[in-house]
């Protein structure tokens, strides 16, 4: 099983709601996302649980900073709304603090943000984080306004924050 110690709580996606290890390719990219409302990990995960949704994620970061696995790293989740993206990606669900507007997230949500980016791009040899690279986000591939305007102008402070976790230096501007 491929998880990050990180993520301390556990809620398995319902077995319908994503593919397993023979639909997964090689890991080369992380794709932050956002929840469009204030949840825990706890909630976010029991959404994936219900038959039908259709839908899942491999992590979720709640409100308060909680993190949670949901799909296993060597299975497919479906988030990205892009099969090959999706074959390929390690994907993170993040709570808003807030509704709308920029669709912001607490400083609690972004910092365990960035650790577990940089546990995942350590684990699976992602080498040095570059937005729009290996770090990708959900609007990259299909028309949405995922993960919201706050996340989307947070992408090089999450890689370069993880960079320096991971030894690895800035991402480039």
């Amino acid at each position: 099983m491929a998880v990050s110690p990180l993520a301390t709580e556990s809620y398995p996606a319902y077995i319908g709601n994503y593919s397993g290890p023979e639909a997964r390719k090689n890991i080369t990219e992380i794709t932050i996302h956002h929840m469009a409302g204030v949840n825990s990990a706890k909630g976010c995960g029991a959404i994936f649980q219900r038959p039908g949704r259709n839908g899942s994620s491999h992590y979720g970061i709640g409100k308060d900073g909680e993190i949670a696995w949901y799909v296993d790293e060597n299975c497919v989740a479906w988030t990205n709304s892009n099969w090959p993206s999706n074959q390929r990606a390690v994907t993170i669900e993040n709570s808003n603090d807030e509704i709308g507007g920029n669709w912001h997230v607490s400083d609690a949500t972004l910092n365990s943000l960035i650790k577990l980016v940089a546990d995942i791009a350590k684990r699976n040899g992602l080498g040095k984080l570059v937005p729009e690279e290996n770090l990708t986000w959900h609007s990259m591939y299909v028309a949405t306004s995922c993960p919201g305007p706050y996340l989307l102008s947070k992408m090089h402070y999450i890689a370069d924050e993880a960079n320096k976790i991971n030894g690895e230096g800035s991402a480039p501007a």
